[in-house]
């Protein structure tokens, strides 16, 4: 009786015992080059680092983010999405609360994660959930903004406190 893995019992149509590898390889090759160009494509995922807030201000005024969000009233409020005229305030509130399960330690953080993540922690209030609960806000930023322009937008916002 032959061995597994010799070439007599290797498939039914007599292929070498190890056919399977290099196809078995261009497949995981192909695999990581599909997950590096997903994760390339969303580049606000790079480093946090210190942003302008002037520039920031231009962005969120252009963004869709001052179509939902008024920075002139606080938070939390706002009939669509929360008031962010005192983020900054709030957002070190938030990060101590219990009930916070994000993973922001600061209020750059919070801001940070809530614009790439605004399902980590979703403020009270029916407005700003979808039926099945999860946030309104979009889910794409991650992948849409470019790294200095989450930084520049979380610069601005830590500037309303």
């Amino acid at each position: 009786m032959p061995c597994a893995g010799t070439r007599q019992n290797a498939t039914d149509n007599n292929l070498p015992a190890w056919s399977w590898l290099p196809r078995a390889i261009a497949m995981i090759t192909v695999l990581i080059l599909a997950i590096s160009v997903g994760t390339l494509r969303g580049s606000a995922q790079g480093p946090a680092e210190k942003g302008d807030a002037r520039r920031g201000a231009e962005l969120f005024s252009k963004l869709p983010c001052a179509s939902c969000h008024d920075i002139t009233r606080p938070w939390p409020g706002g009939d669509v999405c929360p008031n962010l005229g005192n983020i900054a305030t709030e957002a070190v509130r938030i990060v101590r609360l219990p009930s916070y399960r994000g993973k922001a330690k600061d209020a750059a953080g919070y801001i940070r994660e809530s614009i790439i993540d605004p399902n980590a922690y979703i403020v009270p209030g029916q407005n700003y959930r979808t039926p099945d609960g999860q946030s309104v806000m979009p889910k794409d930023f991650a992948q849409t903004l470019k790294a200095r322009d989450l930084n520049d937008v979380v610069a601005f916002l830590l500037t309303r406190k």
